[in-house]
């Protein structure tokens, strides 16, 4: 499976990830709407994370980033966005990931697929 879209790092500091990526997934659901988008999450280190969105379908315009991904031996998790943090806690409680795949819904859903 091959991920395309527009990538950027993000400090994880203090949590902060959650917050300037949703102000990227903000400039970028303007455009294109939150539920065309998902967005992935890779590459971490002890300060950073590289994450990229990208459309559902079709490629986004301006795209910067193309990142190879498994095609099998995916996880799933679902829960509500205002709970983002709690669904990682648990998700984590299983050790690191190499990537994660995440979709938005205006009803205030969200879609995890990680894989270790």
């Amino acid at each position: 499976m091959k991920f395309v879209g527009i990538g950027k790092t993000f400090s994880t500091r203090n949590e902060n990830q959650y917050n300037t990526i949703g102000e990227f997934w903000d400039v970028l659901s303007k455009e294109y709407g939150k539920e065309n988008l998902r967005g992935l999450g890779y590459h971490w280190t002890s300060d950073t994370i590289e994450y990229v969105i990208g459309l559902k379908n079709g490629t986004i315009e301006h795209a910067n980033v193309f990142v190879e991904l498994p095609d099998d031996g995916w996880c799933r998790a679902t829960g509500k966005l205002s709970e983002l943090g709690k669904i990682y806690d648990e998700i984590y409680r299983a050790g690191k990931l190499t990537y994660e795949i995440e979709t938005f819904y205006e009803n205030g859903d969200c879609e995890i697929l990680y894989y270790r």
